[in-house]
Formats: C-alpha cells, structure tokens, sequence
C-alpha cells in the first residue's frame, strides 16, 4: 500500500505545492558535487526543472508514473534532456552510480517500516560513488507533532489559474506506538463561479524518525555525517526551533559498497 497516493492528485499537486523555498539550496548543493545528480521522489519536477534549466545533469525517480506524466508536459518544448524512473526508492537499481544524490520535502517519512527504511538507505549507497554525497530532508518531529493533534485545518486556497480554485484541508494524528502519523487530505475543487465541482480525499501515512535513530540508521549503513542543518539556509540544527533535519551524509572512500 502506498503511504500517500499522488497519482490520484497528480493533476492538482503543482497548484498547491509550489514552494520555492529550497531550490537555491538544492542548486548549491548540486553545482558543488560536479558530476551527476539523482532525484529520488521527485514529483512533478518541482525542484528538478530548476537545475535542469541551469545545467545540471540529472536522473528523476518517483514510484508515481502520473507524477511523472506531469513532469514530462512540464518540459515539453524545452531545450532540457533528463532521465525520468518510476521505481520504488526501497528496490532501487538504475546501473549507474552518482556524485550526489538527494530526496527533497521530508519525502523519506513517505517510508513507514524501519525494513523498508534500511533497505532504501542501501540501494541510496550503493549508488554512490565514493565521496559522494546523500542529503535527505525530514521532518522535525518536535515541531511537526505540535499538528499532530486531530484537529481539521485548512492548509488554504490555491488558485488553478483560469479553471477556479482548489481548496485543500487536513488532519493529522500521531500514533505513539508505530511512531507514524496519519490522516486524510481533503480536495475541492471550485469552478470560476466559486460553485463546487468535486471533492476528492487521500489517506496520509508517514514515518516521524528522531534525530537519534536517524543517526544510528545511517552510521550502520556507512555514512558518515557532514552536517545537520535546521533550515535552508544552511542554518544549524536546534531541536526546539528548526523546521526540519537536512543531512548531508557522504560514502566513505574506503567503503566498498
């Protein structure tokens, strides 16, 4: 069972998922490796098409064939070559090795068994080339649990340009036991009159993994930890405050994986 169905919302996800905010960090990221970059859980090309406009050789990976249906219109008629992979993270096998390799948008808690979690973390490693890097993006769990509650929120209104609006609203909960949250995203969609047209709902899975186990997850792995930044802007971690856990973790060069 996929923990979140986006090809049920392909169509709608640009409107509502169109945050910029951690590109000029990817672009930095990449232009610093030199070499080839991979993507995994890509989506619809939110961060990829950026780099690809400016240079960066890329592969793009999602298990969402109508994620990727999305990205491929998206560059239609651009002078952009890249190389776009439905396949599970978890079953990774591209037969090519790369210099970094990253997962935006807390996208690993899309990964809800620890079994799971360590055998993507392998097939990540060992599609790196030595000294190459892996930047996985998370949720700060202290801060993401203060959601967690229940409670139905409106994440907002989004404009879908000349056919209306999309209306879109959540809930959350936490279970302690299986440190999973769970809920349901609620979809409307609003014609240019403001009348409802239709409705859609998609069950929301996913992993809330603590700094900690992260850390034992990736030593055992082989990694060793560059940095653990809180934000963006390359700022440091703080566990009360930061938004997120970004990791810059490198392969060894005395790793044969």
């Amino acid at each position: 069972m996929k923990s979140i169905d986006f090809d049920f919302v392909a169509d709608l996800y640009d409107f509502y998922v169109n945050t910029t905010l951690d590109v000029p960090f990817f672009y930095n990221e990449a232009k610093k490796c030199r070499g080839n970059v991979l993507e995994l859980m890509c989506g619809t090309g939110r961060i990829s098409i950026p780099l690809l406009e400016k240079g960066i050789s890329m592969t793009c990976v999602d298990y969402s064939r109508r994620m990727l249906e999305v990205f491929s219109r998206k560059i239609e008629g651009k002078d952009i070559s890249v190389k776009l992979v439905s396949m599970d993270v978890c079953s990774l096998a591209l037969g090519e090795k790369y210099n970094l390799i990253f997962i935006p948008f807390n996208s690993f808690s899309e990964i809800l068994t620890e079994e799971k979690q360590l055998a993507a973390l392998d097939r990540i490693y060992g599609h790196l080339l030595q000294n190459g890097r892996f930047i996985c993006t998370m949720h700060n769990p202290k801060i993401r649990l203060k959601t967690a509650d229940g409670l139905i929120r409106m994440l907002g209104r989004f404009s879908m340009n000349d056919e209306g609006s999309l209306v879109l609203s959540y809930y959350n909960s936490y279970n302690k036991d299986s440190g999973t949250i769970s809920g349901m995203q609620f979809y409307e969609i609003y014609n240019k009159d403001n009348l409802l047209t239709e409705k859609r709902f998609v069950a929301i899975n996913f992993s809330l993994l603590d700094k900690v186990k992260l850390e034992h997850f990736f030593v055992a792995l082989g990694f060793s930890i560059e940095n653990l930044y809180g934000d963006y802007s390359y700022g440091p971690f703080d566990e009360e405050k930061s938004p997120y856990m970004i990791w810059v973790l490198k392969k060894q060069s005395n790793s044969t994986g």
